[in-house]
């Protein structure tokens, strides 16, 4: 069984101490615990220590520079094979494709130039890693996505040698992948991950990607209810699936059924996105009769986040719809303070400012979104283009 050794940061052996050396030809994207994703090389070393054999998997994070060294716990000559074994078919479940050195047919010049050569052998040189714009890169994921989809397609015939954690590790490395798939926005392919994650091992975390792609991308929202109730069944206080369950009975006007589930989630001091849960806690209680429960929810959520849009949007919403149009002016107004680059915020403050019958300032709030930025905008720059057209000029 291979763990991380976080006390080594590369392989320190001398040429006579290598039994064996496996090297990777490819560079995979991977995502080790704690880290970002980035691709990888890999190298499989048998060292030996008198009688004893370490066989070590070693990643090299080509962004960062890290080594990353993955062990098992020492073995004598006659286990060595299973050893080896164990550990390329740990380093294949990651991606990794490795041909051996034929290390034992080398000769004492080209073992040290193999040696000087690898990267695992050498003590990194961290590089400073440039912050990333959060912008859609559709294209270099959609690629990852099919490398591992291409050698998961070869590793299936293995499948059934890998141990447990090895298993699991894949699941996990697959799982991440989806993630990182689904945050780019394509979620056709993390939908492929997540289903490679699931052959490997079942988890909550697929479950819940799934059930996301099914009842948000893919419009299938049984199927989603199912996915999320499957991640909760394995995972009874996993507040990420209750909180995806609870918007989507919302969406499907299941107020009542919501709440426990969002009730549960926004009370989870572990949960970093309690906030989200908690006013959406307070919209399905206004939506079951119980509004200034309801409210008082919303804002707490946003006393603890002052820039959650959504919150703003529905308080401003509950006062609008029961004619407290001073309660929501302030609502709305909140909302386009805190999120000024959201056409919506300065949609609905112009609305309420109008039925206020304050003109100017509502005049004001339509012109700032009736000229769309992108596509995604152009239905609200269209109604504030219309409202402003209504109110002819100043």
């Amino acid at each position: 069984m291979l763990q991380e050794d976080p006390l080594r940061t590369y392989v320190a052996a001398e040429p006579e101490q290598v039994a064996a050396l496996y090297e990777g030809t490819n560079q995979p994207m991977v995502q080790p615990t704690g880290r970002s994703a980035q691709a990888a090389q890999a190298a499989v070393v048998a060292l030996r220590d008198g009688a004893i054999f370490d066989v070590v998997v070693a990643l090299t994070l080509t962004a960062s520079g890290e080594n990353i060294i993955y062990a098992g716990p020492p073995v004598q000559k006659k286990d060595l094979p299973q050893a080896i074994e164990e550990a390329l078919n740990f380093a294949e479940s990651m991606g990794f494709i490795l041909d051996a050195s034929g290390w034992a047919n080398l000769d004492e010049e080209r073992r040290s130039e193999l040696i000087d050569r690898l990267p695992a052998f050498k003590p990194p040189e961290l590089k400073v890693l440039e912050p990333l714009e959060r912008a859609k890169s559709e294209d270099p994921m959609a690629a990852v996505a099919r490398l591992f989809a291409a050698f998961c397609a070869l590793l299936l015939v293995n499948c059934s040698g890998l141990s447990a954690e090895q298993r699991a590790q894949a699941a996990e490395i697959h799982q991440q992948l989806a993630d990182n798939l689904l945050r780019e926005g394509d979620p056709q392919q993390a939908l492929k991950e997540y289903m490679q994650s699931l052959e490997f091992e079942e988890t909550p975390e697929a479950h819940n990607g799934i059930g996301l792609i099914d009842a948000w991308s893919l419009g299938r929202q049984q199927e989603g209810e199912k996915e999320f109730k499957r991640a909760i069944e394995m995972k009874p206080d996993y507040s990420e699936a209750m909180t995806n369950l609870g918007a989507l009975y919302i969406a499907r006007g299941r107020f009542d059924e919501a709440i426990p589930l969002l009730d549960k989630a926004a009370r989870d001091p572990l949960y970093k996105s309690r906030v989200l849960a908690q006013s959406n806690l307070g919209w399905a209680l206004y939506k079951a009769g119980q509004a200034e429960k309801g409210i008082g929810e919303i804002r707490a959520a946003l006393q603890v986040a002052p820039k959650y849009c959504l919150g703003w949007r529905q308080l401003g919403t509950i006062f609008s719809d029961q004619g407290k149009l001073e309660d929501a002016g302030s609502a709305f107004g909140r909302y386009a303070e805190e999120c000024p680059d959201v056409p919506d915020a300065h949609l609905q403050s112009g609305k309420v400012l109008a039925r206020q019958s304050k003109a100017a300032q509502a005049r004001a709030e339509f012109q700032r979104c009736a000229v769309a930025k992108d596509e995604k905008d152009k239905p609200v720059a269209t109604e504030c283009a219309k409202f402003l057209k209504e109110m002819g000029a100043p």
